[in-house]
């Protein structure tokens, strides 16, 4: 190989990496919507918003986690019905994520438990509370549930993670130290693949279909930060295998309902006899033709249910 073809090649290798690299924002420079809020924690500023339902009927509060890398958005559509059980509601960006700060830490399990924690001890909020887990947020909000069994009045699990037989192609690239950091920062398309919706488009009215998706979560994606809070969680937080966390609450005895797709491609349904061994009191409900996505394609169903176990 001659001169010439080896700077070409190394050229073809770095300009992605730079050229997508150096285009990202200073994510000090992201601006919150009105409506939300930032909490100064010890490792950075997390966004978190309040609902209020119109009429207060309960000083119990409803506490949602989301997963991944969809940010607080994916709970558009369930809000309206969960603001009906008369408690009011919080939704919060991990860090990383949609409008919070992104720390250079280790996103490990303990991490997002202690950073939801902090935030509770932040907002003075001593009530009970009904904790709803989507994804990751599933062993996130176990974690916690155990380590505050008092306070807890439900725990809503939606499609799980913990109980993975086989990741995704796309979260086994990311293990891979330096050759995960080079394709994910090079090429973002692919951990695009990992956030994408199984499904494009829903007839429930209160969905967030595809278009609509993509404008919440293409923003985040834009500041530096983002790849690496993915990366990290993907390297120190077991989704595959979650089960001891679920085993905790099981003991505990923690009052507990699991919502999931028998269609999901993500984290597939048949997690769900594990889940059952290990939190024998669980209370099952099966989406038809429901794909990982059902928190925001089919919210109405997802809501109904929701409301029933903390109403």
């Amino acid at each position: 190989m001659t001169l010439t073809a080896i700077i070409i090649f190394i050229t073809l290798i770095i300009f992605p990496y730079a050229f997508n690299s150096l285009k990202l924002k200073n994510p000090e420079k992201i601006k919150i919507p009105l409506y939300g809020n930032h909490a100064k924690l010890s490792k950075g500023k997390i966004y978190y918003r309040w609902h209020e339902p119109e009429v207060l009927s309960s000083n119990e509060i409803i506490v949602l986690i989301h997963g991944f890398s969809t940010p607080s958005f994916v709970w558009n559509g369930i809000m309206e019905d969960l603001l009906k059980t008369g408690r009011r509601v919080l939704a919060y960006d991990h860090f990383g994520r949609g409008f919070s700060d992104r720390p250079n830490q280790k996103y490990n399990l303990n991490f997002y438990v202690d950073t939801l924690n902090e935030l509770l001890e932040f907002l003075e909020e001593p009530g009970d509370i009904h904790l709803v887990g989507y994804s990751m947020g599933g062993p996130i909000a176990a974690m916690f549930a155990h380590q505050n069994k008092e306070k807890i009045k439900t725990l809503n699990l939606i499609a799980p993670a913990g109980y993975i037989p086989d990741p995704h192609w796309v979260m086994k690239l990311f293990m891979f130290p330096l050759l995960g950091d080079y394709l994910f920062k090079a090429f973002p398309s692919i951990y695009k693949k990992i956030s994408a919706s199984e499904t494009q488009n829903s007839d429930d009215p209160k969905a967030i279909n595809q278009e609509e998706f993509e404008d919440f979560f293409i923003p985040q994606t834009l500041y530096k930060g983002f790849v690496e809070s993915l990366l990290s969680t993907a390297r120190n937080f077991d989704m595959t295998d979650s089960s001891d966390a679920f085993k905790k609450i099981g003991k505990d005895k923690i009052n507990t309902q699991v919502i999931w797709g028998d269609l999901d491609g993500v984290v597939p349904i048949s997690g769900y006899e594990s889940l059952k061994n290990d939190v024998p009191q669980v209370h099952f409900r099966e989406i038809k033709e429901g794909t990982h996505d059902i928190t925001y394609r089919q919210p109405t169903e997802v809501a109904k249910y929701l409301f029933d176990f903390i109403k």
